[in-house]
């Protein structure tokens, strides 16, 4: 494939690929990168495809369109999983620690302590960001909206949150 031909392709094919992504995973950021991931790996074929005949499956240009949306319906698919798994595992993770680590306090008792150390040993973003997530029960990408933030900021405030909130709870148990 020539330079021009993948060229060709990519203005052909951008907008409509972009599209069913952005349908697909609500992410401008993300639909980017699977629209581009998909070319990368295009390229990447096309140009093995010259040194030898091992491409397992060569779309004709008629059929370059199908191939292409395809591949990015099969791209966001994965990366929905991936996101679905990742976020039950962390919640999952977010009731056993804290269960845990508090386990001999009374529900209000418990309740006081954390919303106390909330407000006084973290800073005020990753005090909203909790407050988003576990309190009005938003998803990563609501919190990210709401705070104003990307989902990776949201993400590293709520691990370090935790894990602040896990070593507080810790001492305050080893302390009894």
């Amino acid at each position: 494939m020539t330079k021009e031909e993948f060229e060709n392709i990519y203005r052909q094919h951008y907008a409509k690929m972009y599209r069913l992504a952005r349908t697909m995973l609500y992410d401008v950021d993300e639909s980017k990168d699977v629209v581009s991931d998909i070319f990368a790996r295009l390229l990447r074929e096309r140009l093995r495809v010259g040194a030898s005949a091992g491409m397992k499956y060569q779309p004709r240009q008629s059929q370059m369109e199908g191939y292409l949306m395809t591949a990015v319906r099969n791209r966001c698919r994965d990366v929905l999983c991936h996101k679905s798994m990742q976020e039950r595992g962390e919640k999952l993770f977010l009731q056993e620690s804290m269960q845990c680590q508090i386990v001999s306090m009374n529900d209000d008792d418990r309740l006081e302590r954390l919303m106390q150390f909330i407000e006084s040993e973290l800073p005020p973003l990753s005090q909203q960001i909790f407050r988003l997530r576990f309190f009005s029960e938003m998803s990563y990408e609501e919190v990210a909206q709401a705070a104003g933030v990307s989902k990776v900021t949201v993400y590293n405030h709520l691990s370090q949150s935790l894990q602040r909130i896990k070593e507080y709870f810790q001492q305050q148990t080893a302390k009894r």
